[in-house]
C-alpha cells in the first residue's frame, strides 16, 4: 500500500493528465448522445452553463469572498463580454459542430490546440508572449 501511494505521488502530474483527458472524452461522448438524440445545441450549451455555475459558485462565494474586488457596471459589462464571446461562444460552436463530425475526431483534434496556438503564433510574429522585432 505504501509503495502504491508513493506511486501515484511521484506520479502526480501523469495520473491527472491522463484523467483530465479521460473526462474530455466522457464529456465529449456525453454531448454527441445528447445532441444526437434530438437535443437542441444550444440549449445543451445552456444547461452546460448553469450546471458548472451550480457546480463552482459556491467554491467562490466561500473561498474568495475576501479576496474580492467590488464590481462596478464597466467591470460587469467586460466579464459579460468576455463570457459571450469566449466560454459561450466556444460551447455552441462546439456542439454544433458535434452534428456533423464524429465524436473521435473532436477528441483527437483538441490535442492539437498547443500545437495549433503555436503556429498561430509564429504566423502571428510572436514568439513567448513578446512581439518580435521586425
Amino acid at each position: 500500500m505504501k509503495r502504491c501511494v508513493e506511486f501515484m505521488k511521484s506520479n502526480l502530474p501523469y495520473i491527472c493528465m491522463i484523467l483530465s483527458n479521460l473526462v474530455f472524452a466522457g464529456t465529449v461522448l456525453f454531448s454527441k448522445v445528447a445532441i444526437a438524440n434530438g437535443m437542441n445545441p444550444y440549449v445543451f450549451g445552456a444547461y452546460r452553463q448553469a450546471f458548472a455555475t451550480l457546480a463552482l459558485a459556491p467554491f467562490s462565494f466561500f473561498l474568495e469572498r475576501k479576496n474580492s474586488a467590488p464590481l462596478s457596471f464597466n467591470l460587469l459589462c467586460k466579464i459579460f463580454l468576455a463570457a459571450m464571446s469566449g466560454i459561450t461562444l466556444c460551447i455552441n460552436l462546439f456542439n454544433l459542430s458535434l452534428n456533423y463530425i464524429p465524436a473521435t475526431f473532436v477528441t483527437a483534434t483538441s490535442n492539437a490546440i498547443p500545437a495549433i496556438t503555436f503556429v498561430l503564433a509564429i504566423l502571428l510574429r510572436y514568439v513567448y508572449g513578446r512581439k518580435r522585432d521586425a
